[in-house]
């Protein structure tokens, strides 16, 4: 079933358009291994869990775009979209002026 507006994901230069939970599962399908954590584990149970109907798709669809978001690949929201690679290293940097906790 299409949730109505498509999900829009960005993976090495290309935008790819989330239509249905089917379609969201395949995406996580295609995920890569060494990427593969708890957030994405909780995308794909969900997933699962709406296309075997015992939640919602737009529960599902709610937890897979907060996948998307927090591994940097969401186009949309007023942000403009960066490369997975990008935001992987951008996460891993510490800002200026902050300290390391002890």
């Amino acid at each position: 079933m299409k949730t109505g507006v498509p999900l829009k994901v960005r993976v090495e230069d290309e935008i790819e358009e989330i239509e249905s939970v089917s379609e969201a599962a395949d995406f996580l399908q295609r995920w890569p291994l060494e990427r593969r954590g708890h957030v994405y584990r909780s995308a794909l149970n969900a997933c699962s869990a709406a296309i075997a109907a015992q939640i919602s798709e737009a529960d599902a669809m709610k937890v897979f775009t907060g996948f998307a978001r927090v591994t940097g690949i969401l186009v949309g929201e007023g942000n403009p979209p960066m490369a997975m690679d990008a935001r992987s290293m951008q996460s891993r940097t510490p800002k200026q002026g902050r300290q390391m906790p002890k």
